[in-house]
């Protein structure tokens, strides 16, 4: 997926730094539904689409699994101490911090994920 995202977006001409941010969200994004939203051990397929429109880049993440809508999620609170600190469940958090944009629709018995970042002019 990595590579992918590497090559789509040198084609689309995204500065480098956006290329980071949209790799470490789709790995998130692509890790919990790997994970996540297939209960079966069928086949299933994930499909990704990296769009560039005047200034904003999107990415499509697109799967058959079970519905599950990741910004229902309530923000992350700080916890006050280390001890109360809980591991994992900051992928959601990470996505509303480094996109601009975060969408979640489920069309055609599909859940489609689509985060968007301004870029500046290039």
């Amino acid at each position: 997926m990595s590579l992918w995202l590497d090559a789509a977006s040198r084609q689309l001409g995204l500065p480098e730094e956006w290329l980071f941010k949209f790799d470490l969200c789709a790995d998130e994004a692509v890790t919990n539904i790997i994970s996540y939203a297939f209960p079966d051990d069928g086949m299933h397929e994930i499909f990704l689409r990296l769009s560039l429109i005047g200034s904003l880049a999107s990415l499509e993440i697109e799967d058959d699994g079970i519905p599950f809508n990741p910004f229902d999620a309530p923000e992350h609170v700080q916890p006050a101490s280390l001890e109360e600190a809980e591991i994992g469940g900051l992928g959601i958090e990470l996505m509303r911090r480094y996109m601009d944009d975060c969408k979640y629709v489920r069309r055609n018995g599909k859940n489609v994920l689509k985060i968007t970042a301004i870029v500046p002019q290039l």
